[in-house]
């Protein structure tokens, strides 16, 4: 065990104390420095040495504690202390004071923990023992890389149950802590590489080319999740560039399909200066579940069934210049280089000539709002092929090699 190991341990001390003492102890002997938060608001704890009181996490978070107590309110207390325990999370993470967090608890304990340690960067061990770990608390966590463990048994009070999972809680994250730091490959750089089923051709050979030159390709599937994901950490500093060869998140985010990422979605690469290649991919479709699942107003449009689950609507020409004007501007504001490459031939594997969802005239809507809007400082290519196709993967690679030679 290293001497430099500090885990945060986050929870309400006030309800948890005998569980988190135990959890304590654990960590203790397994030869960890322990900086306890208190986010319980009710009280606090002698069973072991509190560093952080609700006091001062209530406080992080602008907010006085005996107003927090005399408001009654459980929601707006939950919010409240995993928003001051986030703060304190990350000001001692970059003060080097810890290097991993483990907190535990029910709705509430589990609430609080995930908010706190959604302010660590990727990397960072993050534990919840949680009653909910069975559940799907996606969107609680979003893009974060928190592990959640089965508590089995309710977090009140040990047992022959508790007393093992909060000791392997404890075991997993000293071990995640301690296990030695991965060398960097040796590559050139790093490259982030959107994809979806209809854009899998070209991202496989796009990629191929890359690794090829000596880069590293992560590719995320651009499903909401998957977007989210890439933009974070892109602010996270993880990327040299980005080949961001499928948007259709934002057609969802325009149209209310299921793989929206959000309205932040192609910001985060021009926020922070990043070289990005950018290509409409996919952007000709909108993601539904099932056919009857899809809005009573959007029955009466294109729709094809990619699989029994996944039903795709064709976007439409008003709704292409709309999506056309939302892609310039994000562009625009890029402090880096930034070249747009239009594949005339369809935007997709299926939206290609004689396919299911070609349509000449909305993918012109399309181009024709891109170059309306877009900055005329920045690139635009053409290349009359599809987008899902090796030739179009050599275009888009050649592009971004040359941004990021500049």
């Amino acid at each position: 065990m290293s001497e430099k190991t500090k885990v945060a341990m986050v929870g309400c001390f006030d309800t948890k104390a005998e569980d988190f003492a135990y959890l304590h102890s654990c960590l203790t002997k397994g030869g960890a420095e322990v900086v306890s938060i208190n986010t319980g608001v009710l009280g606090s704890t002698d069973r072991f040495p509190v560093n952080f009181e609700a006091d001062q996490v209530a406080l992080a978070a602008e907010l006085d504690i005996a107003a927090l107590r005399e408001a009654n309110d459980r929601g707006e207390a939950l919010i409240v202390m995993g928003k001051g325990a986030g703060q304190i999370l990350i000001n001692l993470f970059q003060k080097n004071e810890i290097n991993a967090v483990v907190g535990m608890g029910g709705g509430g304990g589990t609430f609080v923990a995930i908010e706190a340690m959604k302010t660590l960067p990727f990397g960072v061990p993050k534990l919840c023992l949680s009653t909910l770990a069975t559940k799907d608390l996606s969107e609680k966590i979003e893009d974060k890389d928190i592990v959640l463990m089965p508590s089995i048994v309710d977090v009140a009070g040990l047992n022959r149950i508790s007393r093992v999972l909060i000791n392997q809680a404890a075991g997993a994250i000293l071990g995640m802590a301690n296990i030695a730091p991965l060398k960097d490959s040796d590559t050139r750089g790093n490259i982030a590489l959107s994809v979806f089923g209809n854009t899998t051709v070209c991202a496989n050979r796009a990629s191929e080319i890359l690794k090829s030159k000596g880069y590293d390709v992560l590719a995320f599937h651009a499903v909401g999740s998957g977007g989210k994901t890439m933009e974070s950490l892109m602010e996270e500093g993880v990327f040299d560039a980005v080949l961001d060869l499928t948007i259709t998140e934002l057609a969802d985010e325009l149209c209310g399909g299921i793989c929206s990422a959000g309205p932040h979605r192609l910001k985060a690469a021009s926020k922070i200066g990043l070289p990005q290649v950018v290509v409409p991919g996919c952007i000709d479709m909108v993601n539904f579940a099932a056919k009857s699942t899809v809005p009573e107003k959007y029955q009466h449009r294109h729709l094809f069934s990619w699989a029994p689950d996944v039903t795709l609507m064709r976007t439409n020409k008003e709704e292409n210049g709309i999506l056309g004007r939302q892609m310039a501007e994000r562009l625009n504001s890029s402090k880096k280089a930034v070249t747009v490459v239009l594949p005339l031939n369809g935007l997709s594997k299926i939206g290609a000539k004689g396919e299911v969802f070609y349509d000449a005239q909305a993918d012109k809507q399309l181009f024709r709002s891109i170059r309306e809007h877009l900055d005329p400082k920045i690139k635009v290519v053409e290349v009359d092929v599809n987008v899902n196709t090796p030739e179009f993967a050599e275009v888009i690679t050649e592009e971004l090699l040359l941004l990021m030679n500049q």
